[in-house]
């Protein structure tokens, strides 16, 4: 089947079951992290001992915005898809802290407005 450019590069079959499976995925990372004992604000987690919020996403990106700063996200963003376009782990994130040095350096070099 052809790719759709739509999905990068996925078949509409594929990217169907991914949109299925990213909430499954998405619990179990939150639940392995225990962000249900330290960080979720939800009560039937919390009960649950487990991720158990709607879709997903509010444990783990629970996680992401209290635990990583936002040049550890952007760095981490960053790696990510330079490993989807091959390059091996270390590569990586080498590369993508060299990236996000280089966009700090150009903000400050044009320094923050007046506020």
């Amino acid at each position: 089947m052809p790719r759709n450019p739509d999905h990068r590069g996925a078949t509409k079959e594929e990217f169907e079951r991914f949109q299925r499976e990213r909430p499954i995925l998405l619990r179990s990372v939150a639940t392995q992290l225990e962000c249900w004992r330290y960080l979720c604000t939800l009560p039937d987690c919390r009960r649950a001992q487990a991720c158990v919020g709607p879709g997903g996403e509010h444990c783990a990106h629970t996680f992401l915005r209290t635990c990583f700063s936002d040049k550890e996200r952007a760095t981490l963003k960053e790696a990510l898809g330079l490993r989807l376009a091959g390059l091996s782990a270390d590569a990586a994130w080498e590369e993508a802290e060299r990236r996000v040095a280089w966009h700090e350096g150009r903000i400050e070099a044009v320094g923050m407005p007046p506020g």
